[in-house]
């Protein structure tokens, strides 16, 4: 895939989506909505991480809308919704998607969402909001314990504003290797022309608001069914996986808990079709009498608490 096909890509999607915006600042926060909305399954909400946009989810959307209403957001001062009024903090941010929400879904209507990284941040507080139709909350690579302070995470380079385009994007491919994949060679076209687009366009100083605000937390007032899908080589966790899992089984008895092999920060994009089968899974169980769903292939290692 070339650069222009990735453009592509991402243009022929957006072409499929239908746009809508709520209040946010001095402005709106931007949401877009695929799939049938008269389906009869509950629409699914995405969040995405920090400096991200819906596009992070580019490799989730088209599979999820095929029997779902999907919505995704750009988070306040991410992609193209306006920066949160200032001063901001996680509450404040919260607040503003759980407001959005509001607007955005039918009355009365019973969804799920998905969060990943800097948006699971967030979902603990937009749970509770929505704790009377809220299904289910799938955590996606978010460090619920906190950031790493050590390690490739914190190794990032800043990308001079006067830098030629090809040092840019040397640098850029740089910091994803550092955080956001295990394998380098997965980080391809489509990657790097939605990275260096939500760069340019990210305005929230997510990190700083992950590292005051840990997302476990808020999580222990969540109600709803919850999930977690971590990449097994996710550089961001601190204490570590390990230590992310006692904690789960611990605080979250029944949670659903899966690793895939292989795959680092931005699993949902780098281990595509096994995420999508993970988490399709866990969906369709909360419709199964008989279990809470899951995926036992080999290929992904499945660990129900």
């Amino acid at each position: 895939m070339t650069p222009s096909e990735a453009q592509s890509t991402l243009d022929a999607l957006l072409a499929q989506c239908r746009e809508t915006g709520t209040p946010c600042g001095d402005g709106e926060m931007i949401w877009r909505i695929w799939g049938n909305p008269d389906t009869s399954q509950p629409p699914v909400v995405l969040l995405h991480g920090g400096f991200g946009s819906w596009n992070h989810w580019v490799r989730n959307i088209p599979v999820l809308a095929q029997d779902r209403m999907v919505i995704a957001a750009d988070l306040p001062g991410c992609g193209d919704s306006a920066l949160p009024a200032s001063p901001y903090d996680a509450a404040s941010v919260a607040g503003l998607v759980a407001d959005g929400l509001d607007a955005v879904l039918p009355d009365g209507t019973d969804f799920d969402m998905v969060s990943f990284s800097f948006g699971g941040v967030l979902s603990g507080m937009i749970a509770q909001r929505h704790a009377d139709r809220l299904r289910s909350l799938t955590i996606v690579g978010t460090p619920i314990l906190g950031l790493a302070t050590t390690g490739p995470a914190n190794e990032l380079v800043a990308v001079p504003s006067d830098a030629t385009p090809e040092t840019a994007a040397e640098l850029y491919r740089g910091n994803l290797e550092k955080l956001m994949v295990r394998d380098p060679a997965t980080i391809d076209d489509l990657a790097m022309t939605l990275h260096m687009d939500n760069m340019a366009k990210g305005r929230l100083r997510s990190r700083g608001i992950a590292r005051k605000y840990p997302a476990a937390p808020d999580l222990l007032g969540v109600s709803c069914r919850l999930n977690f899908i971590f990449g097994d080589g996710d550089v961001t966790l601190d204490p570590g996986l390990d230590a992310i899992r006692a904690y789960v089984d611990t605080h979250h008895v029944g949670a659903g808990f899966d690793v895939i092999p292989g795959a680092g920060h931005w699993v949902q994009y780098e281990a595509a079709g096994q995420f999508n089968d993970c988490l399709m899974a866990l969906l369709e169980g909360l419709d199964d009498p008989d279990g809470v769903g899951g995926h036992d292939s080999p290929e992904l290692r499945h660990t129900r608490t």
